[in-house]
């Protein structure tokens, strides 16, 4: 026997799978120097490789980083890119922007086309208004809704991101211990520097349960402005609420004259051209968009009902406004993206990705003496590791997610050029976009059997 063989079908896989690491950490250790984290977001840090990933391209469903590793993107800028990377009609269409001389903070005829489209697709849009991030679509909402209703109190919900401003950042992810209980949840802050005094405008709730928000809501009907959540809760992975609770929700909210914000940052065009309010055939008076609107640009929309969205300055005294508010290079990214979007095949191909992901990863799963679980919809989903819940139906099913398998899963999965995001290792989302093929969805599934053997020998 050679001893010294050596398989080359091996070496090519091993080749194809392992990742060099050696720039990427010479630049965390000069970037940290001038960088808090050596990144430009909290969000951006890395647990499992213990720095932000930096690269340096994205084409199609693919990135590069700084070391030349070609890894396929199941996090797609955190929802932000269900374009893809580098799309041609959106390459195109920021281009045309950048010829035109950019014309940051003046007016186009272009903003109120991208408005119009919406208006089209979007059954809640009577009128809208354009912002920066999902953190200042959901803080003006909320100050939209307590101009209109003249009551102060907002209703959220476990489990739910609405951004980082102090008016909803309670409870995305509390420890048990401080949660308090089931049917009336404790507003626990996420972040410190939040002023204590800010809880009592602020009640949580347990997602999916309508007796509960039932008797909330009658009870603090003359103090609650409005009701927001996530109507596809994909900031704990995904959690689709049952129907009947989404039209429960809207007749309560109706019939106690408080309003309803449908947060859509994420759930935008994830499902469908009309968002998951066409997905539940249910209205919010409100709602947010952004996310993958834009084609991977910073831009997010206000929308909903005139009566309520002619409020805003200089109609009514709710100000708005902003030096980069609507610019010019994301509303011509969000015109091309929504073109695309709007296309016939656009959905029948993300369907067909979901179908082949989802399958095939809930089959490795099921032969795996781990407990590992996927949920999904459209073209966005989450990992539950080691729960106990076999449905996930609100935050408290997945509080007891294993985290550190969770990001030992994902470190195996970025060793094998598949690239996750860690989000700290507690349950959260991950997706594809138009961009991702059928061989891309087979490399992922080929990948992912083999980083479970890994992680069967540590964990079985």
């Amino acid at each position: 026997m050679n001893l010294f063989y050596k398989n080359p079908l091996k070496e090519m896989e091993e080749q194809r799978t392992m990742i060099k690491r050696e720039r990427g950490d010479r630049l965390y250790a000069s970037a940290k120097n001038v960088l808090v984290s050596g990144g430009s977001a909290s969000a951006r840090w890395n647990a499992a490789l213990k720095r932000p990933l930096y690269f340096k391209e994205g084409k199609g469903s693919r990135l590069t980083d700084v070391d030349g590793n070609e890894i396929i993107d199941m996090c797609c800028s955190h929802g932000g890119s269900i374009m893809g990377h580098k799309h041609p009609a959106v390459v195109k269409a920021i281009q045309k922007a950048l010829d035109m001389g950019i014309l940051c903070s003046y007016e186009t005829e272009y903003q109120s086309e991208l408005a119009g489209k919406i208006c089209e697709m979007v059954q809640s849009a009577e009128l809208c208004r354009y912002t920066c991030s999902g953190t200042e679509a959901t803080m003006h909402a909320i100050r939209l809704a307590r101009d209109f209703s003249g009551k102060d109190v907002i209703l959220k919900f476990e489990g739910h991101f609405h951004g980082y401003h102090d008016y909803v950042q309670y409870s995305w992810a509390p420890d048990l211990d401080e949660a308090g209980p089931y049917g009336s949840p404790n507003a626990v802050p996420f972040a410190s520097g939040m002023p204590d005094g800010l809880r009592k405008y602020v009640i949580v709730l347990p997602f999916n349960n309508i007796e509960v928000l039932e008797k909330t809501v009658r009870k603090n009907k003359d103090r609650l402005a409005a009701v927001i959540l996530e109507p596809i809760n994909y900031n704990i992975g995904c959690v689709v609420p049952d129907v009947e609770y989404i039209k429960a929700l809207r007749k309560i909210t109706e019939e106690n004259e408080v309003l309803l914000i449908f947060d859509e940052i994420l759930s935008a065009f994830r499902t469908g051209p009309g968002c998951a309010q066409e997905y539940f055939e249910t209205v919010p008076d409100l709602c947010t968009i952004g996310k993958c609107v834009a084609g991977g640009t910073p831009l997010s929309i206000i929308a909903g009902k005139k009566e309520i969205m002619e409020h805003m300055a200089p109609l009514g005294k709710s100000t708005h406004s902003g030096t980069y508010t609507g610019h010019l290079v994301p509303v011509m990214a969000a015109n091309a993206a929504v073109d695309e979007i709007r296309k016939p095949g656009f959905y029948r191909h993300i369907y067909k990705i979901a179908d082949k992901l989802y399958g095939g990863l809930n089959e490795i799963f099921s032969g795996s003496k781990l407990n590992i679980k996927i949920q999904g919809l459209g073209a966005r989903f989450g990992f539950y590791f080691d729960v106990k819940k076999d449905i996930v139906r609100e935050y408290r099913d997945c509080a007891d997610n294993n985290t550190e398998m969770n990001l030992k899963f994902y470190e195996l999965m970025l060793e094998r050029k598949v690239y996750y995001h860690d989000y700290g290792g507690k349950p959260c989302h991950h997706g594809f976009s138009i961009q991702h093929t059928e061989k891309d969805i087979d490399e992922v599934l080929d990948r992912t059997e083999d980083a479970l053997k890994s992680l069967e020998k540590i964990y079985g």
